[in-house]
């Protein structure tokens, strides 16, 4: 007499797992932003209080104030932020 097959109703390899975000990922993006976040505030701050001096003031004062940051722009962008600040026009970084 044969026997007849059996048939397996549940999983016999452990149940799938959703992937979640790697913590390091994460935590990342989180210090990008808050970077980014930081550098906004500083520019407008400088804004306020280098409206009206020479450009290339402002430019070296960005510079020295966005480097430590990780903020590195290109020169003609630094240059253009400047020359916003000193004619008191609205700035913002991209």
């Amino acid at each position: 007499m044969t026997a007849a097959p059996t048939t397996h109703t549940g999983s016999l390899t452990a149940p799938l797992r959703q992937r979640t975000p790697s913590p390091h990922r994460s935590v990342a993006a989180q210090i990008k932003q808050q970077r980014r976040s930081y550098a906004r505030a500083v520019l407008r701050s400088l804004a306020r209080t280098q409206q009206g001096q020479p450009t290339v003031q402002v430019h070296r004062v960005l510079r020295q104030a966005l480097t430590p940051l990780g903020v590195r722009l290109p020169a003609a962008t630094l240059h253009q932020l400047a020359a916003d600040i000193t004619a008191g026009r609205p700035v913002d970084l991209a």
